[in-house]
């Protein structure tokens, strides 16, 4: 079920962007380089257990018998667990619309009503330079219609996606190459077009 939900939440925000022409084709093929080694991760794991689990052997039987209590009460492997079966360990590295290794953003920021918004977060440090804010304040207002500018207590520049995964992180220092790379990576899948008139 969760491998379904997320399945969702990792497309609708694509077709969403798409259906308002402000998506563009390789956002959409994205979904397929994101998704399709998690399914297949998912369908190893549940073939494994069911092999595991449904064992003929009398000695493997003894063996996961005595292993599997065991394991599973070492705080590790309930963490790892919990993890695999939330999906909440799930990184889009290697995503052609993501830069690094594409982890959840996790913040208190963005629960409740201070959500994400079906928007792109472009996430600033409150104490980064001047010129860097009015450069990031530039690039949230020429893609004003997909991307939102907030400041936090966080050391680096993050353009967090609308399913809350990390597209893009660089420390504040960088500056102004940082928000060349976020801009470049908001071209790619987005239609650059509309960006130029929202300017």
């Amino acid at each position: 079920m969760n491998t379904g939900l997320h399945d969702v939440w990792n497309l609708v925000w694509k077709l969403d962007l798409v259906l308002h022409g402000r998506g563009n084709e390789e956002l959409l093929q994205s979904y397929s380089a994101e998704r399709r080694p998690v399914i297949k991760q998912v369908i190893e794991t549940t073939d494994f257990l069911t092999k595991a689990m449904g064992t003929p052997s009398k000695l493997a039987q003894t063996l996961r018998d005595a292993v599997i209590p065991m394991v599973s009460r070492l705080a590790p492997f309930q963490h790892a667990f919990v993890r695999r079966l939330s999906e909440l360990g799930v990184a889009y590295g290697g995503s052609p619309i993501v830069e690094g290794a594409g982890e959840r953003y996790f913040d208190d920021s963005l629960r409740g009503g201070d959500g994400i918004r079906s928007r792109f977060l472009l996430v600033l440090d409150n104490d980064v330079d001047s010129s860097t804010r009015r450069a990031a304040e530039q690039l949230a207002g020429s893609f004003s219609y997909i991307v939102e500018l907030r400041l936090r207590p966080r050391g680096n520049i993050t353009l967090v996606r609308p399913d809350g995964y990390i597209a893009y992180s660089a420390p504040s220092r960088e500056g102004s190459g940082a928000l060349t790379s976020v801009r470049s990576l908001l071209e790619r899948q987005t239609n650059t077009q509309q960006g130029t008139r929202a300017a």
